[in-house]
């Protein structure tokens, strides 16, 4: 392995860890969602400009308070409360779109689905929620700016500046695409009464990712299943070992073990490698929220936590597949035919 790629891992492991163990340690609500924000923060190959991180702070702090405000006033009003939450997730779409990138996407997406389903199950709750999301995406951002420091990263090369350039596509297609998906499967949720919290923010990170590529199709669909599977059994193995050995320091070991293992399979030649940062925020999601749940789903068991978002992913899945199918990918003309 390079030195670069060796350096990589380290700063993912420990900044994920770190975050990690402390919300179990102080037990702060939704400390997960840290845990997520600090590995796709690290994933990255340099920090996030200050100014970048601070708009984003700020905006999730908007956005939180505005999603709840709206949620509480209409939540006496189904219909006109679930057409609000179908607007919500299209904003989201097309905000991320626009060029505000996945992680402002997936706070969008945190603020259109997750704000409106706690309100409508406690309205204290929702408002813990309002002040922790943008908490934890503030302590994410530090640790990992932190790491960056502690391990500094080799500035980018302009092949590589290149290679990270977003691909052309038909921006209307992509947002269309995007909700057809998300939309009906926000809908059920919401009607069916299902109160996963950490399904949505699943739904959401897992939305962003496809719609980052340009088109699902059978081998993205195969790869993202694998990831997924890959951390659903990582979770179950992580869980199983914590019963085995119920102390606080279980999980954490266990939290930096999957960070080194899943992140030296990305910067590897493996087939799996692709597939390593999409398995270690569903390890993280899946383990995480099944030793440190959110709100009322203490008895939720990591076998469950599995089933609820390995039917969240498979349907997310294929859905962009059949959408794809019908609705192929093509490139925005830049220029005229001759």
């Amino acid at each position: 392995m390079r030195t670069e790629d060796r350096r990589a891992v380290h700063r993912l492991a420990l900044g994920v860890t770190s975050v990690f163990a402390l919300g179990l340690f102080l037990g702060w609500p939704l400390s997960i969602v840290g845990a997520v924000f600090t590995a796709l923060f690290l994933q990255a190959p340099a920090a996030l400009p200050l100014a970048a991180f601070a708009k984003l702070f700020v905006f999730s702090i908007g956005l939180m308070f505005i999603s709840f405000l709206l949620s509480s006033t209409f939540a006496p009003y189904p219909l006109v409360f679930l057409i609000l939450v179908a607007m919500g997730i299209i904003l989201s779409f097309i905000w991320s779109i626009s060029g505000a990138g996945v992680l402002p996407g997936v706070i969008a997406l945190m603020g259109a689905l997750m704000i409106p389903n706690l309100v409508l199950q406690s309205q204290d709750l929702a408002l813990v929620l309002v002040f922790w999301i943008p908490l934890n995406l503030l302590f994410a951002g530090f640790v990992s700016t932190l790491m960056f420091v502690v391990i500094p990263a080799a500035p980018q090369t302009a092949t590589e500046k290149k290679l990270a350039s977003p691909p052309d596509f038909d921006p209307y297609r992509r947002i269309v695409r995007m909700s057809l998906v998300t939309v009906p499967f926000a809908l059920v949720f919401f009607v069916s009464g299902a109160s996963a919290l950490l399904v949505l923010f699943f739904v959401a990170l897992l939305s962003q990712q496809l719609a980052a590529m340009p088109a699902a199709g059978k081998t993205v669909a195969k790869a993202m299943l694998t990831a997924n599977l890959l951390g659903a059994a990582v979770s179950i193995l992580c869980y199983e070992i914590n019963v085995i050995a119920p102390i606080i320091l279980t999980p954490v070991l266990l939290c930096f073990f999957v960070c080194i293992t899943l992140g030296a399979l990305g910067k590897s030649q493996a087939s799996l490698a692709a597939a390593a940062g999409s398995a270690l925020t569903t390890v993280l999601i899946v383990y995480g929220g099944s030793i440190s749940p959110f709100s009322d789903e203490a008895d939720v068991k990591s076998i469950t936590r599995v089933l609820q978002v390995a039917s969240a992913a498979i349907f997310v899945i294929v859905a962009y597949v059949v959408v794809d199918e019908f609705w192929p990918e093509k490139k925005r003309q830049t220029s005229a035919s001759t």
